[in-house]
């Protein structure tokens, strides 16, 4: 199946998003992604078999100073899955245009790999705060398409890794059309933002991330599958 539509709107400037993530390690903007993209995106993840991974009973580093409780529905799968041809697509633009941003070259080989679509139910689903995997690479992308909540941005105050030990330095409400970019090793100074996804409190929030990984991550039903 081939797809072809603008992922943001005409008035979205990319490459001083691409900048301000460089700079400050995250970027949001509501209402930045073009009506068709949302309609893509929002039947895509409808077509597909969501898992409700639950990580609140058994913490992701469990007993540790990054210890990370989460729970939410999802599906993960590696670009080019023929399953997910809107996300795809997108992909492919967005590599396209940030590789002919000649003031980025760390970004000149940029491409991501991994599909991820969740669903967080309200009242219920989360993520604790936490950084984003240590092996992603230079810059993370994620669009809301349905719902809203609110996402909270932190500093730490002690250990890097101490999830424990955080300071609030920022609040947004990610809204239907909501693009959200975090910074990645390997991009700026490669320091990863300590963020916090709270319940939706009314309705589902759906959203899509888009990742730079070397292995794409396991479904919640996959034997493997123990940690985000």
């Amino acid at each position: 199946m081939s797809l072809e539509f603008p992922v943001f709107r005409s008035s979205f400037d990319l490459e001083s998003a691409v900048e301000i993530t460089r700079e400050q390690g995250y970027f949001f903007q509501a209402a930045s992604m073009s009506p068709q993209a949302q309609e893509a995106l929002a039947a895509e993840i409808d077509s597909l078999p969501l898992e409700v991974g639950d990580h609140v009973a058994k913490p992701i580093n469990a007993g540790k100073a990054n210890q990370v409780k989460q729970q939410h529905a999802r599906a993960y799968y590696e670009y080019g899955e023929p399953l997910t041809p809107a996300a795809n697509f997108i992909i492919e633009s967005l590599a396209e245009t940030v590789q002919r941003m000649r003031q980025f070259p760390e970004l000149q080989d940029w491409q991501l790999t991994e599909i991820g679509y969740q669903r967080y139910r309200p009242s219920v689903d989360f993520i604790g705060a936490h950084r984003d995997r240590a092996s992603d690479k230079l810059l993370s992308v994620t669009f809301t398409i349905v719902g809203s909540t609110t996402v909270k941005i932190f500093e730490h105050t002690g250990d890097y890794w101490d999830y424990s030990k955080i300071r609030q330095t920022d609040e947004f409400e990610t809204d239907a059309g909501t693009t959200m970019m975090l910074r990645a090793p390997g991009f700026g100074g490669g320091e990863q933002v300590i963020h916090q996804v709270l319940p939706p409190e009314h309705g589902v929030r759906d959203i899509l991330n888009l990742r730079m990984r070397p292995s794409v991550l396991e479904q919640p039903n996959h034997p493997k599958w123990d940690k985000k």
